[in-house]
C-alpha cells in the first residue's frame, strides 16, 4: 500500500496512519509505503491517513485494503510574505534550556518488541508565545541515544482548552535526522518554513518518530538498552504532551521537557 500525492502521483514520504482516539497506527516509509496489517486495526476501524501540507483522508480499513494507492490532495495555502527585520523585531528563547532534571522522556518503551511499535510515537512541550510570532528554530536535548538512522517530524500545533495539541500551524512538512548515538542539543532551522503562530498564545511543539533502528549489539547493562532520552523536570506550570500513535488520544503530564524555540515578534 502506498500513499501518493493526488496531483503528481509521487510518494508522500512518512505519511502518518492512525485510528482516531486509539493507540493503533503506523508511519509510511520513505517511498510512502506501509502495511495495513501493521496498524493493528480491525476491518471496521476507520483509519486517518495524513501528512502536513495535505488534506487528511478517513477510510475504513476494509475499504483501504481494496485501494492500490491512497491519494492525498495538497492543502491549499494562502501565504503572505513577511520580512522579519532584526532591528525592529524582538527575539526570545521560549522553553527549557536546562539539560538535567529528575525525569526523562523515552521514545522507546519496554513494550516495544518490534521497531514498528515506535512508528508515530510523539512527544513534546506546550510553550507560551507572543501572538503573530514567527518560530525561527527549535532545539531539543538528547541525553542518550542507542539508535541509528533516527528520523523525526517536527510538528507545531495550536493548543485547545484541555492542553491537547490541535490544528497544525505548519504549511510544509518538517523532518530532520539525528546522528547515530547522538548526544547533546539538536538544532532544527525553521526559517525556510515560514512558521507563524497567528493569533495563538500557546503552541505545542512535538517530535514524531518516523524511523530508527536499535544500535547493533546485545545490551549488557540497563544503560545499553534501546533508548532515546530527553531530560525533563517535574513542574507545576509546564506541560509535557505525548501519544503513542498518530491520531491517538493525547496525554498530558506536569513535566518540563528540555526543548526550546527561538521566536521573533513585532513587540
Amino acid at each position: 500500500m502506498r500513499v501518493v500525492d493526488a496531483r503528481t502521483h509521487q510518494p508522500v514520504p512518512y505519511a502518518s496512519v492512525g485510528v482516531p482516539g486509539r493507540p493503533l497506527g503506523t508511519v509510511a516509509d520513505a517511498q510512502g509505503s506501509f502495511q495495513p496489517a501493521q496498524t493493528g486495526a480491525a476491518p471496521a476501524d476507520t483509519l486517518v491517513v495524513s501528512c502536513v501540507g495535505y488534506q487528511s483522508r478517513r477510510l475504513p480499513l476494509a475499504a483501504l485494503r481494496q485501494l492500490p494507492e491512497v491519494l492525498l490532495a495538497p492543502q491549499a495555502q494562502a501565504l503572505g510574505e513577511v520580512v522579519v527585520k532584526a532591528a525592529t523585531w524582538k527575539r526570545r528563547r521560549v522553553g527549557r534550556e536546562a539539560t538535567g532534571g529528575g525525569v526523562v522522556y523515552n521514545f522507546h518503551t519496554r513494550a516495544d518488541t518490534l521497531p514498528s511499535a515506535k512508528l508515530g510515537r510523539e512527544g513534546g512541550a506546550i510553550l507560551h508565545v507572543r501572538p503573530h510570532s514567527f518560530i525561527e528554530d527549535a532545539h531539543v536535548f538528547i541525553s542518550q541515544s542507542r539508535f541509528q538512522g533516527v528520523r523525526f517530524r517536527l510538528n507545531v500545533r495550536a493548543v485547545d482548552a484541555d492542553n491537547h495539541p490541535a490544528a497544525s500551524l505548519l504549511t510544509q512538512d518538517v523532518q530532520f535526522t539525528v546522528p547515530d548515538s547522538a548526544r547533546g542539543w539538536q538544532h532544527i532551522d525553521l526559517r525556510p518554513y515560514n512558521v507563524n503562530v497567528g493569533a495563538e498564545a500557546r503552541v505545542a511543539v512535538t517530535l514524531e518518530w518516523l524511523a530508527g533502528q536499535p544500535t547493533p549489539g546485545k545490551p549488557t547493562t540497563w544503560r545499553d538498552w534501546p533508548s532515546v532520552l530527553v531530560p525533563a523536570a517535574f513542574s507545576a506550570t509546564h506541560r509535557l504532551v505525548f501519544r503513542h500513535k498518530p491520531e491517538d488520544a493525547w496525554q498530558v503530564q506536569p513535566v518540563n521537557l528540555s526543548l526550546y524555540i527561538t521566536t521573533a515578534s513585532p513587540d
